[in-house]
């Protein structure tokens, strides 16, 4: 009866658990059928997927999405059986898009709830230091938002991996659909911290590529994240005379940005390319104030596009589930689970070694694209879209992205020998 109760007990626990309270109380050297027996029960237990967002502050609209991306895809995987024949649970935590508090709920997740995998984080600066993390908490991190290339590049560990393009990705692509634009005298206006200059140094290094004759102004504006008043950088931007400014703002910073901008007259006078800025959110908070004219990469998916049956499905489900239409960061959310199950169901066990092995090279169909997970850097290679603001009168917001063409992913995918430099240096 004793043993009895002992294997019930032990259903709940994680394999890492388990086998720490093994080590701590010498049976570890028992070995063969008895640890066998024990975690064979743990993985009859559910699947846990620890959710991490930014579920308050200025980009709160983002922890949402990622929230309902996690959510269906979990109800998906549910009602068609579970990760094999396994439930899935998750649980959501809110990082406040604050470095140290993503460290330590990435801990709690981990450790204390026994998350099998973690899933999210929308702020680039919180998937540094969650991702400095891994090795200790020997945990897989699935990123389907925040787009740093150093995470994997310079600070690259055997558990990170990212389900959709990195900022280098699209902002080669923005590169490639401004090469036959006019416009020559470029700036930016970006939040000043990791994914704002890594955006803004990828982007301007491949428009110098594609367009030798374009001029980078010395004059740039750098405000903080969540500052609320442009102002100042508006005007700055203004005085400078460039034809064109890039903008890697978003989430509520984008918003503010906008809003302050209109008023000063500003997208009369300057083009705006933005890797991220207008992706459903902003469309969803200023609607027809959005300017004609505005190009962008919706960070990577727009739901418009492609035009594929699978893609409108997709897009159907989630209008019936949310009442809205699906953001970039939902989309690559639902990706993220879904590579996670398909990577468990490959390696036909959720040890984490096997899972992350069975992970590298794995080819991803997600509702909108098909992708391949990078095996030297776990980072998706998949085709980039940008487009262009323009008025309509079939959807709510009055104005959406138009003339939309993708990148192919392979045209704008860091090259490998530049990645393995970088690690070596980091």
């Amino acid at each position: 009866m004793a043993a009895d109760n002992d294997r019930e007990g032990l259903q709940g626990y994680s394999r890492r658990t388990f086998v720490k309270a093994l080590a701590g109380t010498g049976l570890g050297s028992l070995g063969g059928p008895y640890v066998l027996r024990h975690l064979s029960a743990a993985e009859k237990g559910p699947i846990k997927i620890g959710g991490i967002a930014s579920l308050s502050g200025v980009v709160s609209a983002w922890g949402k999405v990622t929230q309902q991306g996690l959510v269906m895809a979990v109800e998906d995987i549910n009602q068609a059986g579970g990760i094999l024949g396994r439930k899935v649970e998750y649980q959501m935590e809110d990082d406040e898009s604050k470095p140290a508090e993503g460290a330590r709920k990435a801990r709690r997740l981990a450790l204390d709830w026994g998350a099998n995998v973690l899933v999210g984080i929308n702020h680039s600066g919180v998937a540094v230091q969650v991702c400095a993390l891994l090795p200790e908490l020997k945990t897989i991190l699935i990123i389907p938002c925040a787009s740093v290339p150093s995470v994997t590049n310079e600070k690259f560990t055997k558990y990170t991996f990212r389900t959709k393009p990195n900022s280098y990705q699209l902002a080669a692509a923005g590169a490639y659909r401004m090469r036959d634009m006019p416009w020559k005298k470029w700036t930016v206006i970006g939040p000043d911290y990791s994914y704002g200059h890594e955006s803004w140094d990828a982007f301007a290094l491949h428009l110098k590529k594609v367009k030798p004759d374009m001029q980078i102004l010395e004059v740039q504006a750098w405000p903080k994240f969540g500052a609320g008043d442009y102002a100042s950088h508006i005007l700055k931007i203004l005085d400078a005379k460039p034809d064109a400014v890039y903008c890697p703002l978003w989430g509520g910073d984008m918003i503010n940005f906008v809003k302050q901008a209109v008023q000063h007259n500003f997208f009369e006078k300057v083009a705006l390319a933005t890797e991220a800025g207008l992706s459903t959110d902003i469309f969803y908070a200023l609607g027809k104030t959005i300017p004609e004219g505005l190009w962008s990469a919706s960070h990577g998916y727009w739901f418009e596009h492609p035009n594929t049956q699978k893609n409108r499905d997709f897009v159907s489900r989630f209008v019936k589930r949310w009442g809205e239409y699906p953001h970039v960061t939902a989309h690559d959310t639902y990706v993220a689970v879904q590579a996670y199950k398909q990577g468990v169901e490959k390696a036909r066990t959720t040890d984490i070694d096997a899972v992350v092995a069975a992970m590298e090279g794995l080819e991803i169909e997600t509702p909108a694209y098909k992708s391949v997970i990078r095996k030297e850097d776990h980072q998706a290679i998949r085709d980039v879209p940008w487009g262009v603001t323009k008025k309509t009168d079939k959807l709510p917001f009055g104005v959406h992205l138009a003339e939309i063409k993708d990148t192919p992913g392979h045209l704008v995918a860091q090259p490998l020998e530049e990645v393995l430099n970088l690690r070596m240096k980091g």
